[in-house]
């Protein structure tokens, strides 16, 4: 996965303004400099690369937005272009596990699969075509100049209580982090409790993106307090990689057990349809198995963070080191 880079010239005691210049600035570079490699359809992990700096423009956005005085940053570009990259990315991904698992299903259901791949092999095309027009040089080039334009155009409020009625040059960029991590701390805090529920994929999903919330977060202002909450940012990680296996199961299962409802009502002596139906319910055994699989991972990792108290020392680095 493509880590986000160093911000240049970025400190922590800089006014925020300052700081959140830079670093969408310099996440906007991020993200623009694969939009080549994200053309180059032999290596998929160019499409994945931009839109995960995609995605951590939009979350230091998000993670700023209550601080920026009516904020005019084209985020609807911003919004369809990571959409564009996600269905691209969507279909990778799912050709992938697809190629991997026929070789594992035999006879009819390895058939099934073929035609499934198939299927999928023309959204793909069709996803392709919407992010060239997306990403093409002379967009990128156009939305960059927009981007920056409005990016120097900001400005600072100040709701929350500990930056309280400071004027605008003394609110620091370490002071906010502390403030936005804190938050998402709560969030995240708030929400944890749905690891219990096994069966509840919106509860679980939600979960999985209040953590990866709170990871940017984390990342966007981790050069205020060092290593160790860079491997709390990793830790965090890990839980929202199983808690992101977990959903993609259960995607794939509404998704074929639709297909199967779909296909019991068509012919039953369609050689296509037999097929297609074997390699459907073969996936769906699978996806069913795996999913379980990472619920554990998931719930092993949540009490093995109980045991140690982690979340409650994340928040003693932020409230002993509240402005570095």
């Amino acid at each position: 996965m493509a880590k986000p880079g160093k911000i240049e010239g970025l400190e922590c005691d800089s006014s925020a303004v300052e700081g959140f210049r830079l670093v969408l600035a310099g996440r906007f570079k991020e993200m623009a400099s694969f939009s080549d490699a994200a053309l180059e359809w032999e290596d998929p992990e160019g499409v994945h690369d931009m839109r995960v700096h995609s995605r951590r423009l939009r979350s230091a956005i998000s993670d700023f937005k209550p601080y920026v005085r009516k904020s005019t940053l084209p985020r609807i570009k911003l919004i369809a272009i990571a959409k564009s990259l996600g269905a691209v990315r969507d279909e990778d991904v799912t050709l992938a596990a697809l190629e991997e698992l026929k070789t594992k299903a035999l006879g009819p259901a390895a058939e099934g699969i073929e035609i499934l791949e198939e299927e999928h092999r023309k959204r793909r095309k069709d996803a392709r075509a919407t992010l060239k027009a997306a990403i093409k040089s002379s967009a990128i080039a156009a939305f960059r100049k927009e981007f920056l334009t409005k990016l120097q155009a900001i400005a600072i409020v100040h709701p929350a209580k500990s930056v309280g009625k400071q004027p605008e040059e003394a609110v620091t960029f370490a002071g906010i982090g502390t403030e936005v991590i804190k938050e998402r701390l709560k969030e995240f805090s708030a929400a944890s409790l749905r690891i219990y529920l096994p069966f509840e994929n919106k509860e679980l999903h939600e979960l999985r993106i209040l953590a990866k919330r709170l990871r940017y977060a984390i990342e966007l202002f981790a050069v205020c307090w060092g290593e160790e909450i860079e491997g709390i940012a990793k830790e965090i990680s890990l839980l929202q990689t199983s808690l992101g296996e977990l959903h993609d199961c259960d995607v794939w299962i509404d998704s074929l057990g639709s297909r199967l409802k779909q296909t019991a009502r068509k012919d039953k002596k369609d050689e296509d349809n037999i097929r297609l139906r074997e390699g459907a319910a073969w996936l769906l055994k699978h996806f069913t198995r795996e999913r379980m699989e990472h619920y554990r991972d998931a719930l092993t990792r949540w009490e093995q963070w109980e045991a140690d108290g982690f979340l409650e020392r994340l928040k003693a680095i932020l409230d002993g080191k509240g402005s570095p």
